[in-house]
């Protein structure tokens, strides 16, 4: 889990567009913000007192107005913050709630929490359960159900479904375009286009978050992680790994298992 403060001062200009997909689902509370938010599930209204569920691998875009902003995001992975005392929870499907009056500050207090907590470095469990009650404060009917979007979006969806299913097997642009019934030239370009990165950058990037998850969940050595996720070799895997985190692979498992202890 992470949590972000995001602040923009008044007369800023307004955020450039980037469609865009990760991993972990985002929670997120718009203090101060005008806008909307693309998603596959609709084009969501976004105003002052917003409170947002985004799915992990939902495409989505933030087309905020210029001037003051004020959100926090928690990025997270609902495996881990799904509640079983709440059967029914809907966290596969995106999710808007506009709550007022009291509630709404309630909310905001939560938040404010949620960012204190995290940036003091509070407990890994407070921290999940402030999230859990939080994901309580959407009401039964609040799945999202904006105006349609562009079609591009459901387009490409298999190919982020394939890459997500593979199990960290190298995907090449030419499968995800087959499975796309697309040409890889046409798949290609739409790709880039619609999500700010290239096909073969974003299915890297995938392998290494899985990776790193890898490092931190299992006992698995170094060099089989690497084979495990579809790189050439273990000495390829700790450049890319080094490059995107910042540390070798062996430190990171080391830095979470310090954290934890």
């Amino acid at each position: 889990m992470r949590v972000e403060a995001v602040e923009r001062p008044a007369g800023s200009d307004a955020p450039a567009p980037f469609p865009h997909f990760h991993e972990p689902a985002e929670l997120i509370w718009f203090h101060h913000a005008n806008g909307h938010v693309i998603t596959e599930a609709g084009d969501l209204p976004i105003k002052a007192g917003t409170l947002l569920w985004l799915p992990p691998m939902a495409a989505h875009d933030f087309r905020l107005e210029a001037g003051a902003t004020h959100w926090v995001i928690v990025h997270c992975d609902p495996a881990a913050i799904a509640d079983p005392a709440r059967e029914g929870q809907a966290l596969e499907q995106a999710r808007i709630h506009c709550p007022e009056g009291a509630e709404r500050t309630r909310i905001a207090i939560a938040f404010d929490w949620l960012t204190a907590l995290a940036g003091q470095g509070g407990r890994a469990a407070d921290v999940l359960a402030l999230t859990r009650l939080l994901l309580g404060e959407f009401p039964a009917d609040t799945a999202a159900s904006g105006q349609p979007v562009s079609a591009a979006l459901h387009r490409l969806r298999p190919a982020l479904d394939l890459v997500a299913g593979t199990d960290g097997r190298l995907v090449t642009l030419e499968e995800a375009a087959a499975r796309c019934h697309l040409s890889p030239s046409y798949f290609s370009r739409a790709f880039s286009a619609q999500f700010g990165v290239g096909f073969a950058e974003y299915a890297r990037q995938y392998r290494l978050r899985a990776a790193a998850r890898d490092l931190t969940t299992g006992g698995a050595r170094v060099s089989e992680i690497a084979y495990a996720r579809g790189f050439l070799n273990p000495s390829h895997f700790s450049a890319a790994f080094q490059k995107r985190y910042g540390v070798s692979p062996t430190t990171f498992r080391q830095l979470h298992r310090a954290r934890g202890a």
